[in-house]
């Protein structure tokens, strides 16, 4: 029977990734797959990312459209709190394939619906008393640590999610070329070696796949893009949510999202425009740019497509990993191509998926 584990590294800035500073993600280059050319979603934040990687499908399916959240717009117009589609634990859950999820941001537990898992941690998504803690009140890595690896030694798992969140906090606040920051992500590397070395026993059967979700880039001394106080599009929009690199723009009432896009294409700092049904569109920032929100934060931020680079990797004995490691190769994988595909490794139903799997049927 296959095994997969599959874990992400919050905020992880692709040009972290080296020999000296990641050694045990940079030795799968030759010994399992690795690249530095994935994709993220836009916006590529947190809680869109992670829905996308677990779902297969895009935020404007899976509806969780942003990590930003204010009340009348998440949940409302700007999406929800939670995916609207099927999971990986949804769908190891109907076939009878034990699941867990280990997470350091606790609330993303909820977000990715986990209370489907066989067993989650922290338990029902909440932190226990006098579990270390970082500066944003989440579960820090070494705290995680244990949690994971007993996880990763449980021979009952078939199919684990991990998520290490504390460098994606130190990027916000120290930035990401912080020497904190920088060590963070030394030592969660020093922990996927150790997630790796606890799969050996059942190696051959095993799938080890590790992912960022996004990047991350510093704060610069441009101010904030505040896109309702230029006239032009306020004109056209009645709302808009900021998600660092990211804003979500709802439209009045009438206004075409054609018309809309062409008033934000003469905003400085704006880099794009897409449409997500439903009189919502999303504004891309130029790197360096970060969209007005009410609280910003201090020297790191993702969203926009400067953060949507990825790593990816895939390590294990398991008869696919190759195969995955070519694709990695040929083409820089989506998040939204790793649901299909763990679900095809696994033999679980995920119907409706945006993504392709990384291996043929």
């Amino acid at each position: 029977m296959a095994r997969v584990v599959l874990l992400g590294i919050d905020g992880c800035p692709v040009h972290l990734v080296s020999p000296e500073a990641t050694p045990r993600l940079w030795s799968l280059l030759e010994s399992g797959g690795l690249t530095l050319e994935g994709r993220a979603p836009l916006p590529s934040s947190t809680y869109p990312c992670f829905g996308t990687l677990l779902t297969g499908c895009l935020p404007a399916r899976h509806r969780v459209r942003t990590t930003a959240s204010r009340p009348g717009a998440v949940p409302g117009w700007g999406g929800e709190r939670r995916v609207a589609v099927p999971t990986l634990f949804d769908a190891c859950r109907a076939s009878g394939v034990p699941s867990a999820a280990v997470s350091g941001d606790h609330l993303l537990l909820a977000v990715l619906n986990a209370g489907q898992a066989t067993s989650t941690w922290p338990p029902a998504g909440t932190v226990p008393p006098g579990v270390p803690c970082d500066a944003h009140g989440y579960v820090t890595n070494d705290a995680i640590r244990p949690r994971l690896l007993a996880a990763a030694a449980d021979p009952a798992v078939a199919f684990l999610f991990g998520q290490l969140n504390e460098g994606d906090t130190l990027g916000h606040d120290l930035g990401p070329d912080d020497p904190a920051t920088r060590a963070c992500y030394t030592a969660a590397d020093r922990i996927v070696g150790e997630v790796l070395d606890a799969l050996r026993p059942r190696w051959e059967e095993t799938v080890a796949v590790i992912v960022s979700d996004h990047g991350m880039e510093p704060r610069t001394d441009r101010p904030p893009i505040d896109l309702l106080a230029d006239p032009r599009v306020a004109a056209v929009a009645a709302d808009v949510l900021g998600d660092g690199g990211a804003a979500l723009v709802r439209l009045r009432a009438g206004i075409r999202e054609a018309d809309a896009g062409r008033a934000l294409a003469e905003i400085p700092g704006v880099a794009g425009w897409s449409g997500l049904g439903g009189g919502v569109i999303l504004a891309a920032a130029w790197p360096g740019l970060i969209f007005s929100a009410p609280r910003l934060p201090a020297r790191g931020y993702h969203g926009g497509p400067a953060t949507a680079r990825t790593l990816a990797a895939v390590a294990g004995g398991h008869a696919v990993v190759p195969l995955i490691a070519r694709a990695l190769a040929a083409r820089p994988p989506h998040l939204a191509d790793w649901a299909p595909t763990i679900a095809q490794v696994l033999g679980v139903e995920l119907p409706g998926a945006d993504g392709r799997p990384l291996i043929g049927r």
